[in-house]
């Protein structure tokens, strides 16, 4: 390397990150890999100048996104608030980076268009704005007019946000991002309240799958029973919401995007191989809450999803599964991160040898947490690592995929949380192992107990993920 280039090496790990033991030789091997971590990254040969005021300029490369969540998770402070950020690279794969979203975004913005192609990782159980992906195909919708279906839609999540919290908001409060393309239309929204966010991103999905139901309910009804927010919007407003597919008519919202550390795209993003970028729609009427000299960092840090620079003063919306709103106060202590709880061992089902054999069928992926049914005689088990979909044929990009071992007929299955694709699919089923069958045909619990797991070997089932 140049003693030009020499100059951009980024601060030694060890002095940053301390004695933090779990990371430190990932730490080293990145180092030896990326001297410049800009260079790798996103092409850019300056580096952004440092300040006595502004952001820590630390940052850190991982392949594996459990440990850039963990770091950045562990190394935040009030001061400094470090995010965890996907960029996608030309060879598909994608590099997760933990860094201050000031830093991020200096380099992010100079590098070259088409190399944009990045997203936010909004953490799980972490306090979050409403976000939305609205979209459909242009082709299979000519009659519909995407920008007025979002300006109703705005109207009525405005409406609902009173309902549920009384909470006072206009469409200044909505950062509309648009990236819009001749074959499809798309948008995102971020709702930005002044010290309000939701508890987290299932809470935020809840609340909009709830909006979702009411307003087909509504539809469907004819519109005849009143209701409090929908009976004030013309019904022809309402039906414009529905879209066609090609497989099915819904509204243009996907729910699909409230999943566990979600990836969503960044203000300025594309993704790869598309010059789709997502930039502020002409209908915006945002108004930022924190005004700056940079307008387009503003507009960048606003667009940040799980980005509060003042959490201690965060009111926090909450509504449970039987549509009850709460509003409570933000409290650290309450708060425990994805990346605390993946430092734990993974607690088995009370069935370990079903465990084992369906760990073997997920390699090279794992068991992020499963549920007994013992009325249904299931058990589902949550995926990480590996989102391979045998409805696609390929590792979903977003969605995670989830099995089920079925212990009444002997056999596991593979479903999805894609509900746009394959919200009804259903894998061929796996029969289990002659050894497996015969333990569960005994209905003798302590003998199923004592089974030694190992019994099964990965062999047997490594390889069904391909063959589904």
């Amino acid at each position: 390397m140049s003693q030009k280039n020499s100059k951009l090496n980024p601060i030694p790990a060890m002095k940053f990150y301390g004695g933090y033991s779990q990371v430190r030789k990932k730490i080293q091997d990145i180092e030896e890999r990326n001297k410049s971590y800009h260079l790798t990254t996103f092409g850019t040969q300056e580096r952004m100048p440092q300040s006595l005021l502004g952001p820590t300029q630390d940052w850190a490369e991982f392949y594996r996104q459990a440990e850039a969540l963990q770091l950045a998770d562990a190394k935040s402070t009030s001061i400094n608030i470090l995010l965890t950020f996907v960029y996608e690279q030309p060879n598909g794969h994608r590099k997760f980076i933990v860094a201050h979203p000031e830093v991020y975004w200096w380099y992010f913005n100079r590098t070259l268009p088409e190399r944009r192609c990045s997203y936010e990782v909004i953490p799980e159980g972490s306090p979050c704005c409403l976000y939305l992906d609205l979209e459909f195909q242009t082709d299979l919708n000519p009659e519909h007019n995407g920008p007025r279906m979002t300006q109703t839609l705005i109207d009525i999540l405005i409406a609902f946000f009173h309902k549920h919290w009384e909470l006072s908001m206009t469409k200044k409060n909505v950062l509309n991002l648009d990236s819009t393309t001749k074959v499809k239309f798309s948008r995102h929204l971020i709702f930005r309240l002044k010290d309000v966010a939701f508890h987290d991103n299932i809470n935020a999905g809840r609340f909009m799958k709830s909006i979702c139901g009411e307003i087909e309910d509504y539809i469907n009804t004819d519109g005849v029973p009143f209701h409090d927010v929908l009976s004030y919007f013309k019904r022809e407003e309402l039906e414009e919401l529905f879209i066609d597919t090609g497989k099915r008519r819904k509204l243009f919202i996907d729910t699909s995007v409230y999943s566990r550390n979600r990836h969503f795209r960044i203000y300025k993003a594309t993704k790869w191989g598309k010059m789709s970028h997502l930039v502020r729609a002409k209908d915006c009427k945002f108004k930022p809450i924190t005004e700056s000299r940079d307008k387009e960092l503003e507009i960048f840090l606003e667009s940040l999803v799980s980005y509060f620079p003042e959490k201690d003063n965060l009111q926090l919306l909450e509504l449970s599964d039987d549509i009850v709103a709460d509003l409570t106060k933000y409290d650290s202590t309450q708060f425990r991160s994805f990346t605390q709880a993946s430092r734990e061992q993974y607690h088995s089902s009370p069935y370990p040898a079903i465990d084992k054999f369906i760990m073997g069928i997920v390699k090279p992926g794992t068991i992020r947490v499963s549920k007994y049914f013992e009325d249904r005689q299931l058990i589902t088990y949550e995926i990480i690592g590996n989102r391979y979909c045998a409805n696609v044929g390929r590792q979903h990009k977003s969605n995670n995929v989830y099995w089920i071992a079925d212990l009444k007929n002997k056999i596991a299955y593979q479903k999805c949380h894609d509900q746009e694709d394959c919200a009804d699919f259903r894998s061929k089923p796996i029969m289990f192992p002659d050894e497996l069958t015969f333990i569960i045909d005994e209905e003798d619990d302590d003998i199923f107990f004592s089974v030694n797991v190992s019994c099964f070997d990965d062999s047997n089932s490594s390889d069904h993920n391909q063959s589904l």
